[in-house]
C-alpha cells in the first residue's frame, strides 16, 4: 500500500506544482496612463474618454478633464485634437504635450 502512495504523491505534488507556476505567469491588463499610451504608439480619443482617462494625460486634472468633456458635450464631439485649445485652461504649449497622445475618431 505504501508503495503506491509514493508515485501518486510524487505525480499529485508535480501536477500542482505546475499549476502554481503557469498561476504565475498570467499577466493582468493595466488600465492605460501616459506613460503605456506613449509606449504603445496608442491614443486616447477625445470623444470617448472617460474623466478618469484624461486625468491619466499630463497636465490633466480632473477640472480641466471635467472642462474638456463639457466642451465636447457641447460641442457634439471634438473634429481636431487642436480644438483642446479652445478648453478653458489648455493652451498651445499643453496642446504640444497633448498631441502625441489623443486622437479624434
Amino acid at each position: 500500500m505504501k508503495l503506491r502512495i509514493v508515485p501518486l504523491l510524487i505525480t499529485s505534488l508535480t501536477t500542482f506544482s505546475n499549476l502554481a507556476s503557469a498561476a504565475t505567469e498570467v499577466t493582468v491588463p493595466m488600465p492605460p496612463d501616459a506613460s503605456l499610451l506613449e509606449q504603445r504608439s496608442m491614443t486616447l480619443n477625445l470623444n470617448t474618454a472617460s474623466v478618469e482617462d484624461l486625468m491619466a494625460l499630463p497636465g490633466i486634472g480632473e477640472s480641466k478633464a471635467r472642462a474638456i468633456i463639457e466642451y465636447r458635450t457641447r460641442m457634439g464631439g471634438f473634429v481636431e485634437v487642436e480644438q483642446l485649445t479652445e478648453v478653458k485652461g489648455i493652451g498651445d504649449k499643453l496642446l504640444e504635450k497633448l498631441k502625441t497622445l489623443v486622437s479624434v475618431y
